[in-house]
């Protein structure tokens, strides 16, 4: 059954009137949907409209038709209007993405950008039920779970759909009532797209029930409740696990045996670590089993096997800065590097201040210093013990993990030798004898 007009606009404002409250900005392409969608927003008061045209320049002569035509359209209506050019056929080589997948990419990532950069409440999208439904077909090819059968939301972050219940055929029957101009996209035609041989065999289905989108509509609103009832477990699954989560820089510990007796592993594992680039199920599951020091890397986060704990991290706690030298040329210029740690030299300090700083033979300090993490074949003597040590068997003996292994600093002499294990022990060679006569305090 085809929405009233009336009905339509009353059920847009009343969905728009309580979410919106001041500044939106209507992603604008020019075709049906989204002309409709403006047209409805026009109808609204107090609401202040922008709109944002992608021009992705894959059809040219029309392409830059449809750019007109918003244009023309916003002049008209006294709308700010932002229009973006990409060269999409070229983002898609570089990035080794399907032309649609790279046109996705670019007009979200400038959509970020206009909402910091204009405060919008939200981007408004066109999207509507049929999009959903072909949304939800699409998954099922690709392989999904119940997220994936969702469909399109009708608001997530800071996009707002409110056409996410309408049909097309519903849509269209608003436009002529209301003689809305709008254009048509040649490329919703070309069945090189599944996306677009999806809809074609949709309509062929609808034909058939009076109720097909209906019925599908249901169906999402079902899959919603029953996603809901498995995030509010995943939840607790997450918080069951967990010794500790810091968000800045990101960490996570995570207790190995409590993850091996989730049941069905593969489910909670997916689940819980997808999130995060980890979707090598049977990869996680080595991991629960491998030695301490093994880890997997993501694109963003790494998860390292530290004895009977997961440790989760960001790939910035573990930074290039990590891997740098930093050169010390003096007593006062370690003031003036930017160290990945605080640290303050004082010559000769007082008696009274000794106890909260390691103090060090400074006649034994040769400049420039380096300041630096570990290095394989690193040894040093360490104090009030007899002979060398290897770095890698000290933090052996002192049970580091991986992490506190490349978060350790060193402070080296200019010939090469090891000073002090920032935080944890001088070396034996640079101790305060009898016989010094200048005293190097390192204040952490």
């Amino acid at each position: 059954m085809i929405t009233h007009h009336h009905v339509f606009i009353e059920k847009i404002k009343k969905y728009l009137s309580f979410q919106i409250k001041k500044k939106v900005c209507v992603a604008l392409s020019g075709g049906l949907d989204s002309m409709v969608l403006i047209n409805l927003l026009l109808h609204i008061s107090n609401i202040e409209l922008e709109v944002a045209h992608c021009n992705f320049t894959l059809r040219n002569k029309e392409s830059d038709e449809d750019e007109i035509f918003i244009k023309n359209f916003c002049i008209k209506k006294k709308i700010i209007c932002h229009v973006k050019r990409f060269d999409t056929l070229n983002f898609a080589k570089k990035n080794k993405l399907s032309i649609q997948m790279a046109a996705r990419r670019l007009r979200y990532d400038w959509f970020f950008e206009l909402l910091k950069k204009n405060s919008y409440e939200y981007i408004v999208l066109g999207h509507h039920l049929n999009d959903s439904i072909e949304t939800f077909f699409l998954n099922i090819l690709r392989g999904t779970g119940i997220k994936g059968l969702l469909g399109i939301p009708h608001k997530n972050e800071k996009f707002l759909r409110p056409l996410s219940d309408f049909t097309k055929k519903e849509i269209l029957h608003y436009a002529k009532t209301k003689n809305i101009k709008w254009r048509s996209d040649s490329s919703n035609q070309d069945t090189k797209y599944l996306r677009n041989k999806i809809r074609l065999i949709l309509s062929e289905f609808s034909s058939f029930s009076s109720f097909f989108y209906r019925g599908f509509e249901k169906t999402i609103n079902y899959l919603y409740d029953e996603n809901f009832l498995i995030e509010e477990r995943v939840k607790e699954i997450h918080h069951k696990i967990t010794v500790e989560k810091k968000d800045n820089p990101f960490f996570w510990k995570i207790k190995c045996s409590k993850i091996k007796k989730l049941h069905p592993l593969s489910f909670y594992l997916f689940k819980l670590f997808s999130p995060y680039g980890f979707n090598d199920i049977k990869s996680l599951k080595h991991l629960i089993q491998a030695q301490s020091g093994k880890q997997l890397i993501s694109k963003k986060y790494r998860i390292i096997k530290n004895r009977n704990d997961w440790i989760l991290i960001s790939k910035k706690l573990l930074s290039e800065n990590n891997k740098k030298t930093y050169t010390i040329f003096n007593i006062k210029d370690v003031e003036k590097v930017s160290l990945p740690i605080n640290i303050r030299f004082f010559l000769d300090p007082k008696k009274k201040d000794r106890r909260k700083i390691f103090l060090v033979d400074f006649d034994k300090i040769q400049f420039p210093l380096l300041f630096r993490t570990w290095r394989k074949g690193d040894f040093f003597f360490p104090i009030k013990m007899k002979g060398k040590k290897k770095l890698s068997k000290y933090y052996k003996e002192k049970k580091f993990s991986l992490l506190e292994k490349e978060q350790t600093w060193l402070l080296i002499n200019g010939n090469g030798d090891i000073i002090f294990i920032v935080k944890n022990r001088l070396d034996d060679r640079f101790k305060v004898t009898k016989k010094t006569k200048k005293i190097l305090g390192i204040k952490i």
